[in-house]
């Protein structure tokens, strides 16, 4: 496996920033990694997991620690025919986008709004992610993860207790290796036409064109972080490098400048100004390495 020190994590970070991982491993396939997991448990060392990096911030001075990549190496889809539904498994490193445009050239429906998610399987799972009214929840029918022992593990996403941007993967420190989706054959032009509709309305109202870790914080109930947070008068309010996006308030954006210390910053900020004046608190859904 491909083991280098000190490498940049803002090069594997949508925000792009971030400072060097002290060792970073990208294992080759999943026996590698399994193997790696074992381990590191065996000789009790501590370390990160990283898929493509893209609802993580990273300090400035990295992480002094040990970086899993679970990236391209780890990359494959299998189509399964059943005689209800059909299964599509699912590399852990596959980007979620791909697998769902697979799915559409395979007729299969269930995954249209998931192509612009721009995470990998494996951590779309990790945080049951959705877009436009679908969750992983919806369409996943089984998980493999290796524990931290170095165990194999197929769950349901019962068993994982995947609820809004939640599961236990990582209070139970697993590795997802793999997610195999329940899919229904539908048409494969309404199926391209939705995904293209959906394609659209992200291009139309999110900034996906600047470097971002995506929806910065988990949608309060009752309420859209955007809107609380555009309320505030916040929409274009910056911090160093980092900005509240004038297309939608509910992202933090880099403008090509921002340290990852700013970012931080702001969404603080962000933070205090939404419980101050509206009375709501906002919960990251990025997830902060490092110290800050």
């Amino acid at each position: 496996m491909k083991v280098l020190k000190n490498e940049p994590l803002k090069k594997h970070t949508s925000f792009r920033v971030g400072g060097p991982a002290k060792v970073y491993v990208i294992p080759e396939d999943d026996y590698e990694l399994r193997k790696l997991i074992e381990f590191l448990y065996e000789e009790k060392l501590p370390y990160k997991i990283i898929g493509n990096g893209t609802n993580l911030l990273v300090s400035d001075e990295g992480v002094d620690t040990i970086v899993v990549e679970i990236g391209k190496a780890l990359e494959g889809i299998e189509l399964i025919p059943d005689a209800n539904v059909y299964l599509l498994k699912v590399m852990a490193g596959t980007l979620i986008g791909k697998a769902a445009q697979f799915a559409a050239d395979n007729s299969l429906a269930g995954m249209e709004a998931l192509r612009g998610i721009p995470g990998t399987v494996g951590g779309a799972v990790t945080m049951n992610a959705g877009a436009y009214g679908t969750e992983m929840i919806d369409v996943l029918k089984s998980v493999d993860v290796i524990t931290k022992e170095g165990k194999l593990l197929t769950l349901t996403p019962g068993e994982l207790k995947l609820g809004y941007r939640y599961s236990i993967v990582p209070e139970k420190e697993y590795v997802v290796v793999s997610a195999t989706f329940a899919l229904k054959k539908g048409d494969k032009k309404e199926i391209n036409a939705l995904m293209a509709d959906y394609q659209q309305r992200r291009k139309d109202k999110q900034p996906i064109d600047k470097a971002s870790a995506g929806s910065t914080f988990k949608r309060p109930e009752g309420h859209f972080a955007g809107k609380l947070i555009e309320d505030c008068g916040l929409r274009g309010y910056k911090h160093g490098g980092a900005m509240v996006s004038e297309k939608h308030c509910g992202f933090v954006i880099n403008d090509g400048t921002a340290r990852a210390a700013d970012i931080y910053w702001l969404i603080g900020e962000i933070r205090k100004r939404v419980l101050l004046e509206q009375g709501v608190e906002l919960t990251p859904e990025v997830k902060i390495w490092g110290n800050f």
